[in-house]
């Protein structure tokens, strides 16, 4: 059959937050199991009592009482599936957003970063070239790379704050 040589994959222990969450799920299923299972058992009970009035009554009313409870165990259930379902998308997102805005902290200092090279190249040109005839760099343009420097490092500094 098989080759004996199998590799049986390693189990991974549960955290206690798990273990917790794990006997809280145990013990939800217990009482709902109960609750929906007597609701039942009361309904199918309550059949018997069908031509006696005085019976028929406290039968109805127990029974009253049981299915809402029963309403609020199914609710339970059916309602969290796809809360359970829209949570995880909602930390999916989340993630999502968070790496995202890791990427454009990076990307914004890199770019600050190249416009400090350029105005360190810009600086000492501007200064050599003043006095000799070639043409004079633009303080305007400087004034204009620092205005960029300065945005880039602002947009780092907002997609970094939590």
């Amino acid at each position: 059959m098989g080759s004996g040589n199998q590799e049986s994959p390693t189990k991974v222990p549960w955290t206690p937050e798990q273990k917790i969450q794990a006997f809280k799920e145990t013990v939800t299923a217990i009482l709902g199991l109960f609750v929906v299972g007597s609701t039942i058992y009361l309904a199918a009970k309550t059949f018997t009592y069908v031509g006696q009035e005085n019976t028929m009554a406290d039968a109805k009313d127990v029974l009253l009482l049981m299915l809402g409870l029963a309403g609020v165990v199914v609710g339970y259930y059916f309602g969290r599936v796809p809360a359970d379902a829209r949570a995880t998308q909602a930390q999916d997102q989340a993630n999502t957003a968070t790496a995202q805005a890791e990427q454009v902290t990076v990307q914004a200092r890199a770019m600050a970063d190249q416009v400090d090279h350029v105005m360190d190249k810009v600086a000492p040109a501007a200064s050599a070239t003043r006095g000799a005839g070639a043409p004079q760099i633009d303080t305007a343009i400087a004034a204009d790379l620092q205005h960029i420097r300065d945005g880039l490092r602002a947009i780092g500094a907002v997609s970094k704050r939590k």
